[in-house]
């Protein structure tokens, strides 16, 4: 790490931690940048000395205050997705049932709580949600429309095909009256009171069969599945009806993770569990709660955490502005709550314990599938990202007994290969990985792709006289290639499979992350050459948009007022970003 010195202000800010190639490593945010960056001076924690043993250079932006350090964090996160800060994989929002506070209530699935009425969730599976959305308009014949019904003068398809009341043709009192009453009925199945509704959607299901209508039958039996998905974890675990999101983090080592409870009126409605991985901050279950709310899932008036979280008063403060209630996070040592963080830390223990006890099972499963002649405990996965050929770059990640040997990562910006070559470039970057005989060779090579990438890569490993194992991997089929032109189609619940996916979508994310920084960089110094951009416009303009492409959608004078330009440079900017 560079040597710090005095430089460093005492004024809160962001902090940017980049490697000797300027990639960002980490981002922090410190009420006094100085006194925070003194503290990685010498680290005690090995996964912070680790971080810093790759950092080159600290970068830092003042704010004015803890709050706004707070919230351009947030941003930068999601903007660099930093590989040290703690992040939810697939930055998942999720789902809820919005019944509308209308003359004519509406159903409707929304991630975001802006709308008045009210709201049912968060749901973990959409495919269920989607189908408990159709048995509800079905049974209850809800309408779907947006806005006043009274606007249509004739009903809609959904009416003629018996999933709505059509409102819009029907407006009186004693016909309001008994949809309300029917919105009711549906708040109540909402509500887990499903079973009266799910015994007539079985006993029309054994009619149907008995009939020999088995397609029909079939459906309701999809329906069943769905209403039972949805209320099948719904149990009362208070009988304080308490709204509450409960995380508890479990770890073991260097390995972590982390069980979030949902509780809504004192029911439990659903569970999920997340794995983190070499995460650089100190305080990790304050860094992940933060992840968690980052990208818009609402927060409920009470977050219970079975750790202390460093910053809790901040991030209370922040989660209060973003969902317009007060928010209290809440470490409870005894009582009713201290029972509900006790099921999460029971879930967060079990979940942990099956992933530790399994870990080897996916690899002697691909022994047997592949019929390698060992267990496969080095695996590399390889992709290539570009766009129509330009800033062409390939990746190679390493898994090492079926987790990721980060250390070991390779990138390599294609040199050989001019225009769009996918197979091309796979070959150039096998040939400069192999010409590395002291990164010794792996067990297995992963490509993402199908028979075309297979094919390429055993070529070259056929011209070294090398006979590694290389198998394809081919997206939305998710079906495995073998250089023969045979293929295998396994079990999406196979453990194999699931290894294999998170080392093709490794590679996958490591070749496009690679890609954008490398863009990222063109584009800055594509940026030099507007009219009346010099160095420090230019660093105004990237503090503002660190993603110069969402400058697009801004208006000039915004961008003119934000990054102290004139207006005139400010649409030279935009015209710029028009011609890329």
């Amino acid at each position: 790490m560079p040597k710090l010195t005095d430089i460093f202000p005492e004024l809160p800010g962001v902090y940017i931690m980049r490697d000797k190639d300027n990639n960002v490593l980490y981002v922090g945010k410190a009420k006094v940048l100085q006194n925070r960056l003194r503290s990685y001076l010498n680290p005690e924690n090995p996964r912070i000395r680790d971080m810093v043993s790759y950092v080159d250079q600290v970068d830092y932006i003042i704010t004015s205050s803890e709050m706004e350090a707070l919230i351009l964090e947030n941003n930068l996160i999601k903007q660099y997705k930093p590989p040290y800060n703690v992040r939810l994989r697939d930055d998942k929002t999720y789902p809820y049932i919005l019944v509308t506070k209308e003359r004519y209530p509406t159903l409707t699935v929304t991630r975001r709580m802006e709308e008045e009425g009210e709201y049912f969730g968060p749901y973990t599976s959409t495919q269920a949600l989607r189908a408990v959305i159709h048995v509800i308009r079905r049974r209850f014949k809800i309408r779907s429309c947006k806005g006043d019904p009274s606007r249509f003068r004739n009903a809609c398809l959904n009416y003629h095909i018996g999933l709505c009341s059509a409102p819009c043709i029907n407006d009186s009192e004693s016909f309001r009256k008994q949809y309300l009453e029917s919105v009711k009925e549906a708040i109540r199945v909402l509500n887990g009171n499903s079973k009266e509704i799910i015994d007539s959607l079985k006993e029309e299901m054994f009619q149907m069969a008995a009939e020999m209508n088995f397609e029909k039958a079939a459906l309701l039996r999809d329906q069943i599945w769905a209403l039972e998905k949805v209320t099948e974890k719904q149990y009362a675990v208070s009988d304080r009806k308490i709204d509450a999101d409960i995380f508890a983090l479990f770890s073991l080592k260097s390995k972590y993770t982390v069980v979030v409870l949902f509780v809504r009126r004192g029911i439990l409605i659903g569970l999920e569990d997340f794995d983190i991985e070499n995460p650089g901050e100190e305080d990790i279950l304050g860094a992940f709660v933060t992840a968690f709310y980052r990208n818009g899932n609402p927060p409920p008036s009470l977050i219970l955490v079975n750790q202390e979280i460093k910053d809790k008063q901040l991030i209370e403060e922040w989660l209060t502005s973003r969902s317009q209630k007060r928010v209290e996070i809440k470490h409870p040592k005894r009582g009713d709550l201290k029972k509900l963080l006790d099921i999460a830390e029971k879930n967060a223990m079990e979940r942990f314990s099956q992933k530790i006890v399994n870990i080897d099972d996916p690899l002697k499963s691909l022994q047997e599938i592949l019929g390698l002649s060992k267990i496969p405990e080095v695996i590399e996965g390889y992709d290539i990202s570009n766009i129509r050929g330009k800033t062409a770059v390939g990746s190679m990640v390493v898994f090492r007994n079926g987790v990721p040997d980060k250390s070991s990562y390779r990138k390599f910006r294609i040199k050989t290969v001019e225009g769009p070559n996918d197979y091309a470039m796979l070959q150039e970057v096998i040939w400069r990985r192999l010409d590395n005989e002291d990164w010794g060779l792996p067990d297995l090579m992963l490509i993402d792709g199908g028979l075309g990438q297979v094919g390429a890569v055993k070529e070259v490993l056929d011209s070294k006289g090398l006979d590694i194992p290389v198998i394809g991997l081919a997206k939305r089929e998710e079906v495995i290639w073998f250089p023969e032109g045979n293929n295998l189609r396994l079990s999406r619940r196979s453990q194999a499979l699931k290894l294999l996916q998170k080392i093709r979508d490794e590679a996958h994310r490591f070749a496009v992350k690679y890609h954008h920084q490398l863009r990222e960089k063109e584009l800055e110094s594509s940026l030099l050459e507007v009219p009346g951009v010099g160095r420090e416009r230019m660093k105004r303009i990237l503090s503002n948009y660190p993603d110069l492409g969402m400058l697009k959608d801004i208006p000039v004078e915004e961008i003119s007022k934000r990054c102290s330009i004139p207006k005139n440079v400010a649409e030279n900017v935009k015209r710029w970003l028009e011609t890329l």
